[in-house]
């Protein structure tokens, strides 16, 4: 977890400015060394925000949901559930150096 403490440490300063209180943070490292965080308040109800890092491009993005809910579509296998929003909005904030190579 120490490589990512210069991310987490940017991103709970970007999510002081950005989120209101109380806001939680979540870690979640995969088997394969690639890691997501997200740092979220809920506003309750059905409208959420939320600072995140984007592995895939190293981004910090502040993305903000109201209306959620779900669309369910059934196969014969599997049911697929999506999520679904009446407003969103997504900005990227910066841009980070990966902290693993």
């Amino acid at each position: 977890m120490e490589p990512l403490a210069p991310v987490i440490d940017q991103m709970r300063e970007i999510a002081r400015e950005e989120l209101p209180e109380p806001q939680s943070c979540r870690v979640t490292l995969w088997d394969d060394g690639t890691f997501d965080i997200n740092i979220y308040h809920s506003k309750g109800g059905d409208k959420r925000e939320w600072i995140t890092y984007e592995r895939s491009t190293s981004e910090i993005v502040y993305l903000s949901v109201d209306g959620t809910g779900w669309e369910t579509e059934s196969f014969a296998t599997e049911t697929l559930h999506t999520p679904t929003y009446d407003e969103s909005e997504a900005r990227v904030i910066t841009t980070v150096e990966p902290p693993y190579k």
